[in-house]
């Protein structure tokens, strides 16, 4: 009697611990796919920020550029017409 106990027992734990360890795997596999979500992700969002940390970089050599005195000079000679004082102008008459 008390064998077939164990055997009772038995055939109803092995089931249950394949069970179990199916839904172990199971979450393990589930974790690792959002693992693999993540990880794509943050390799997308730190490629991102190096091109953003470009484009800043950019802007901020643009900005300095334009708040120089070259590049003032040069909007007043270009745009302007302006010379220094101590320059001689000279004009082409034959167009």
């Amino acid at each position: 009697m008390r064998r077939s106990r164990r055997k009772a027992r038995l055939y109803f734990y092995i089931p249950f611990w394949l069970l179990m360890l199916g839904m172990f795997v199971g979450l393990i596999a589930i974790q690792m796919g959002r693992y693999e979500d993540y990880r794509r992700e943050l390799n997308r969002l730190n490629a991102e920020l190096v091109q953003e940390r470009r484009i800043t970089a950019d802007l901020h050599y643009q900005r300095a550029f334009y708040e120089s005195d070259a590049y003032i000079e040069r909007l007043a000679r270009e745009r302007l017409g302006f010379v220094r004082h101590d320059e001689i102008i000279f004009l082409n008459i034959a167009e």
